[in-house]
């Protein structure tokens, strides 16, 4: 004969209810303790980041946080020489003395013509984009990411008070940053290079 096998009878929902309820009497103070808790955490939570407001876009968001991220160092590591001559004789001096010194100038990108070309103003502010390979691949080999900020750089333009200024990367700082080792001597010649440029062109004439 086979006997047959019987399934326990499933505990009755009402003692289940029963033994909640008796949970529920005797810690009445923790359970609403934790769910306070729970309900500061999901506030806090879904506040988002700092500006962000609960009608705020999943993008107007992240982008709260790529905005934090992104804020400007209060010092920027440039070197700022002001010129005793006007905008167009300080720019074809620069553009001079970097030739003088072996560097081949790359291109010059006037970013008050751009400004003008979609009805923008701009005081005059021109880019001169310069190198040697000679001296950069040297220093790529050293870290190949300072290739991000090569070829050097120099920004002539008129501020605000009307003075002409000639602005270049502090090749010292930017060697530091990328951690590149064994060309500080070169990082010094081509930042002694560029001080000499500045100065030149800033000269009267």
């Amino acid at each position: 004969m086979h006997r047959s096998l019987q399934t326990p009878p499933s505990r009755p929902l009402h003692s289940v209810n029963a033994a909640l309820g008796l949970f529920s009497q005797n810690n009445a103070g923790t359970i609403f303790c934790a769910v306070a808790a729970l309900m500061l955490v999901g506030c806090a939570t879904a506040s988002g980041p700092a500006g962000a407001t609960a009608n705020s876009t999943p993008a107007e968001m992240a982008a709260g946080d790529v905005s934090a991220a992104m804020k400007p160092h209060k010092a920027p590591h440039i070197i700022s020489t002001k010129s005793e001559n006007d905008f167009a004789t300080t720019l074809t001096l620069t553009k001079t003395a970097i030739e003088a010194r072996g560097f081949k100038i790359f291109t010059s990108i006037d970013h008050a013509a751009g400004a003008a070309s979609i009805g923008e103003t701009l005081r005059p502010t021109t880019l001169i984009i310069f190198g040697n390979p000679r001296g950069g691949t040297k220093l790529m080999q050293a870290a190949q990411t300072i290739g991000v900020a090569l070829p050097l750089k120099a920004l002539v333009y008129q501020d605000a008070e009307g003075d002409v200024i000639i602005a270049t990367s502090d090749v010292k700082h930017i060697v530091h940053e990328h951690n590149a080792e064994g060309v500080d001597a070169l990082a010094a010649r081509v930042a002694g290079a560029l001080k000499a440029i500045a100065e030149e062109a800033a000269a009267k004439e």
